[in-house]
């Protein structure tokens, strides 16, 4: 089980120094084609590593019983109405007044993150 770990962490620090160095390239406006690739591989990596992550939620999901899955799905719904409610309203008071279908992304990762948080990990029942 220390791999599975390991794994996890070695994979978030891969995605730590992504982001830092994807930042910097943006940043500076550097404009190579080892930058060009790096952005592109950099958003390979987080479209599979957020796909390995929804993964680890469903297995460890399973191991859960049907209260628990119930009371995460509650708070997932709790976090994502008040969040979401609050991003149209500061979006409609300080930015603009239409609101487009893709407003939706930030708060649905958001409350995702909140409420399943703990199973993004391999770990024993």
């Amino acid at each position: 089980m220390k791999n599975y770990l390991s794994f996890n962490v070695i994979l978030f620090i891969v995605f730590l120094l992504g982001t830092m160095l994807t930042i910097f390239i943006i940043v500076k406006d550097i404009d190579n084609s080892l930058s060009i690739t790096f952005v592109i591989g950099y958003v390979i990596f987080l479209f599979l590593y957020v796909l390995f992550s929804i993964l680890l939620i469903f297995v460890n999901l399973r191991k859960l019983n049907w209260i628990q899955i119930r009371k995460r799905l509650l708070t997932f719904i709790i976090y994502f109405v008040s969040i979401n409610a609050l991003h149209f309203l500061l979006s409609y008071f300080f930015k603009r007044s239409e609101m487009d279908i893709w407003d939706i992304a930030g708060p649905l990762g958001v409350s995702i993150g909140l409420a399943f948080s703990d199973l993004m990990t391999w770990k024993r029942k």
